[in-house]
């Protein structure tokens, strides 16, 4: 009972905080946040508005209709083949590689699609190859290592 009037005083305390320190009208009672929704979409679709006034690039938009591909593994590569639909320019594609994920752009509409890798790989190894409406992107495998470097320690 006495944590029960503690927790509605403190809730008092802080709906009145509320009401003084906003500019909203704060009803706990109402439970109907969804002014909160609207407002944050507004601030975010102003501040957006505003980047793209500015000249600021927008990041690639995901693809509707993503590349099928397979990815293939050895012990030292992993092959990812992208079967590319003649509708979609080969020339406009770019590969970008990471360390575990591999991106193409240009897709139709500026998309862009995203292959989580199951490997850590050296980006800067990776060759791409386009042939017969197939590109094909091969990576090296990061080398595991499992040898121990000793760590020295500094005492003052």
């Amino acid at each position: 009972m006495a944590d029960e009037q503690w927790n509605r005083g403190y809730w008092d305390a802080f709906r009145q905080w509320m009401n003084e320190g906003s500019p909203f009208e704060f009803d706990a009672a109402n439970e109907d946040f969804r002014w909160i929704t609207d407002y944050v979409d507004g601030v975010v679709k102003d501040a957006l508005t505003a980047a793209g006034a500015r000249g600021a690039k927008r990041p690639p938009r995901r693809s509707g209709r993503p590349l099928t591909y397979e990815l293939f593994q050895t012990h030292h590569h992993l092959i990812v083949r992208f079967r590319v639909p003649e509708r979609i320019k080969a020339r406009r594609l770019r590969v970008f590689a990471g360390v575990q994920k591999l991106r193409i752009e240009g897709l139709p509409g500026d998309a862009a699609q995203t292959v989580d890798l199951p490997a850590f790989v050296s980006p800067s190894t990776c060759r791409a190859l386009f042939k017969d409406g197939v590109l094909q992107v091969k990576l090296t495998k990061r080398k595991i290592n499992d040898r121990f470097e000793e760590v020295f320690i500094r005492f003052e």
